[in-house]
């Protein structure tokens, strides 16, 4: 498949370990199939701790899977790319910054030249 036929995102027997304050082991999501047409809508609904918000740290790169496969338009997930965006639950903007400080931070944690990210 290629990236214009493929599902927006496709996630294949992922699963997400962490590791604890006390050295232990805390599995996030376990073996999760979920594929996201093209166009289509989704709504994920859970209560906490369910592995929600973890699953969308590995389909924006901001997280690797433990195990299986993340796919952002038929592409592997290496990382943060530029075909996801994220909007945390809490505030994630760094508060001695001006907006468009905020807006700017993005573009330039990724390389782009201060004239870019301000554009």
């Amino acid at each position: 498949m290629n990236s214009h036929t493929s599902p927006a995102i496709e996630l294949r027997g992922a699963s997400k370990t962490f590791r604890t304050p006390s050295g232990g082991l805390h599995t996030a999501v376990r073996d999760l199939d979920l594929t996201v047409g093209r166009g289509e809508f989704v709504a994920v609904v859970g209560p906490t701790g369910c592995g929600k918000s973890t699953t969308l740290t590995l389909v924006s790169g901001l997280e690797e899977p433990t195990e299986g496969d993340v796919l952002v338009a038929g592409e592997p997930v290496r990382g943060i790319g530029d075909k996801v965006g994220f909007v945390f639950q809490q505030d994630a903007v760094f508060p001695w910054r001006t907006v468009l400080s905020n807006v700017m931070a993005g573009p330039r944690f990724r390389g782009a030249p201060k004239a870019e990210a301000r554009e």
